[in-house]
This record gives C-alpha cells, sequence and structure tokens, in this order.
C-alpha cells in the first residue's frame, strides 16, 4: 500500500460531513483547571466535535491568554467559551443532565454508559478533581477504565476521551466517514 501524509485541514475538508441533529448537543465544562493550556485544549476539544459550549469554572481566576490561545489555535475564534462562576453555570445549565467524569463511589464504566443526547460533561482540576457538592447535583459520574499501572490521566486528555465517546454514540453519521 503506497500512503503518504496529508495535511488534516485539506484533508477533513475532502469529507462530507452530514449535519448534526439539532436534539443532540454536547456542552463540556471543566471546573477550577490551574492551567491554561489545558483549557485552551478542550477548547480546541469543542471545536472538533462542534460542542455547543464550553464553561470553565472560576472564582477569581486571571488565564495566561497568550498560553490558552496558542493551544486553542483558530479554535478560540470558533467556540462558544465563558469564564463562570460555580452559581452562574448551574443557573446557565438548568435543565441540561450533568455527567462527571470523576472517580466516585457511584462511577460507572464511561463505555458501558448510555450517556443522554443533550448533556453537560464535567471533569475537575487537575489535581482534586470535583468537589462533592458539584458531585452531588451531577446526573451521574463515569470513569474511564484504565488498565495500565497509571491511574490517572491528564484532564483534557480524559475530557477528549469522553466527549468522542458522547459522539460515538449520537453522532454516528458524523463519526462513519470514509
Amino acid at each position: 500500500m503506497k500512503d503518504s501524509y496529508q495535511n488534516s485541514f485539506r484533508f477533513f475538508n475532502k469529507k462530507q460531513f452530514p449535519k448534526n441533529n439539532a436534539n443532540k448537543s454536547l456542552i463540556l465544562a471543566a471546573h477550577e483547571l490551574k492551567t491554561p493550556e489545558n483549557m485552551g485544549a478542550i477548547i480546541r476539544l469543542a471545536a472538533n466535535l462542534g460542542a455547543e459550549k464550553v464553561y470553565f469554572i472560576h472564582e477569581n481566576f486571571v488565564v495566561k491568554e497568550s498560553k490558552l490561545k496558542r493551544v486553542a489555535h483558530s479554535s478560540i475564534e470558533k467556540v462558544d467559551y465563558e469564564i463562570v462562576n460555580k452559581n452562574d453555570f448551574w443557573k446557565a445549565i438548568n435543565g441540561t443532565t450533568v455527567i462527571a467524569l470523576e472517580t466516585t463511589t457511584q462511577s460507572s464504566n464511561l463505555f458501558k454508559t448510555l450517556l443522554p443526547e443533550h448533556c453537560v460533561i464535567l471533569c475537575g482540576n487537575e489535581r482534586f478533581g470535583l468537589p462533592n457538592d458539584f458531585i452531588e447535583k451531577c446526573k451521574k459520574s463515569v470513569f474511564i477504565p484504565m488498565p495500565g499501572i497509571t491511574r490517572s490521566m491528564n484532564v483534557s486528555h480524559a475530557l477528549t476521551i469522553a466527549a468522542f465517546e458522547w459522539s460515538r454514540q449520537h453522532l454516528s453519521e458524523q463519526m462513519n466517514l470514509e
């Protein structure tokens, strides 16, 4: 087989993506992230999957915009994202099912869990995860099975896995490109 590299922008521009069903939408949210690089990666993820919105939940946080923009790249102008406090977050997503991406006493395996067609996937910060008052407000919590010897993962990578699992379940036409 003769194969060669092709720029991803040109590669995906040649593909015909079916329209997303309006009844299916994903919101990404992260609580108290400490690094703007993770925030930028989540914004870029949101652009790749067509997420409806991204919320970064912080109390009195100043973001180093240059680092966030460097990782988010051109996605920064294509994604609706907002830095909000926790009260504004819960008001904004009122009525939307929230799924915690966290290891809890009640977490279920992400790959064995049917995720809602319209939901928020919420992750915690790099060091301490989600606080219990957030977990208690979530409909359910899911974990990513990790069969290797390291039992933790970068928060933006974990959110990527969960978001792609949601997409696999609900955007099957878009995910089954040839």
